[in-house]
């Protein structure tokens, strides 16, 4: 018997950062996505960064997204373009990015969690 608000509850799949577009993978990198999601919601854990090469081209979205990053002790960093401007980020930071505004996120250096959500309208099956 199916629980009322089971479809609620997804899991978080392990999948290439590649399968994005604009991404290639890197090895210090595991991204989960949570396949069938009422909108698009990516976590990267980043583990051991150090030398990396650019591996997120500008690109943009036809929707907003925010960006979460997270780590202990400021020991991880992104460079952060946003238009022609390019933003270190250290700190535990949330980025807005509004639909349409060119953008990227590459690691610089460090370990802790890089969260993606592209806020899409909300299917009705998720509405309560």
């Amino acid at each position: 018997m199916t629980r009322k608000y089971e479809h609620l509850i997804i899991n978080n799949i392990k999948q290439p950062l590649a399968s994005v577009d604009f991404h290639e993978d890197v090895s210090c990198i595991e991204r989960y996505f949570a396949e069938g999601f009422p909108f698009h919601l990516a976590i990267h854990k980043v583990v051991n960064a150090e030398d990396v090469d650019k591996y997120t081209e500008l690109h943009t979205h036809d929707v907003d997204e925010l960006n979460i990053i997270i780590c202990e002790d400021n020991d991880m960093e992104y460079l952060i373009q946003l238009g022609d401007e390019e933003y270190r980020i250290k700190s535990n930071t949330s980025i807005w990015i509004p639909k349409g505004l060119p953008h990227s996120a590459n690691i610089v250096g460090g370990s802790g969690y890089f969260i993606a959500m592209r806020l899409n309208r909300i299917p009705d099956e998720f509405q309560v």
